[in-house]
């Protein structure tokens, strides 16, 4: 009888051990950038050229940052602008576009994670399992609409500051929407943006969430170590004429 009890006691034990391992598994989830989630719908009438001075993408120093999370710690690589351009009337932008080159898609990061590691993601996120490369060897943006920033920004506490900044753009001039195509889907985001206009140059900076299976990207990857939905964009523009 004292043995039967015993085994049903640890047999309780072992359930509760693994109930709080699987809760513990599920709260330690690497969370997102806490950053702004861009609003997704259909796509939109791209924005019309007309008149206006046309400004063409420094390559050089444009440049867009990716961060991916997921249950174990997150991956973050950048993806090389390929070309683009943008149209000014009355110094404010009213058009323009830019497109990707998807087979610079790279893993750089965290520190932690070895250069053989980052080289074996980045060949994963060519595949069809993410961006499937082969297929789509380009994304692309095209302006649909901006607009003033109308919006309101809650102020961060001061401690928080500095890290909401690395993923927030804390003081937008504009709001920005446009068609981003992935894997040959197109869909319309909108989202906050600080444009800063001169006769020489343009430099445009926004930072934002996307859901990647909007854009059919829908790897779910390890039953222990799920990607999450989010995928975090930081993108820094600059044009010249």
């Amino acid at each position: 009888m004292f043995s039967t009890k015993k085994a049903l006691h640890m047999k309780n034990l072992i359930l509760l051990f693994t109930t709080l391992f699987s809760l513990a598994t599920i709260l330690s989830c690497k969370q997102a950038p806490e950053s702004t989630d861009a609003v997704t719908s259909a796509p939109q009438k791209e924005a019309e050229v007309g008149g206006g001075t046309t400004y063409k993408t420094d390559l050089t120093a444009s440049k867009l940052e990716w961060i991916g999370t997921k249950v174990s710690g997150y991956h973050s690589g950048t993806v090389n602008i390929k070309s683009g351009e943008l149209t000014v009337s009355n110094d404010e932008v009213t058009a323009g576009n830019f497109v990707l080159d998807m087979h610079s898609i790279v893993s750089i990061g965290p520190k932690k994670v070895s250069p053989d590691a980052n080289k074996k993601l980045t060949g994963h996120l060519h595949s069809e399992d993410f961006f499937d490369v082969a297929k789509f060897p380009e994304a692309s943006f095209v302006i649909t609409g901006v607009k003033k920033f109308s919006g309101t920004l809650t102020e961060p506490e001061e401690s928080q500051k500095e890290e909401l900044n690395k993923y927030k753009v804390t003081d937008p001039t504009h709001t920005v929407s446009g068609n981003l195509t992935i894997k040959g889907i197109e869909k319309n985001i909108e989202f906050p943006a600080r444009i800063l206009v001169s006769d020489e140059s343009i430099e445009a900076q926004a930072k934002f969430n996307i859901d990647r299976k909007d854009w059919g990207i829908v790897y779910a990857g390890q039953p222990d170590d799920l990607i999450r939905d989010e995928i975090y964009f930081g993108l820094y523009l600059k044009a010249v004429r």
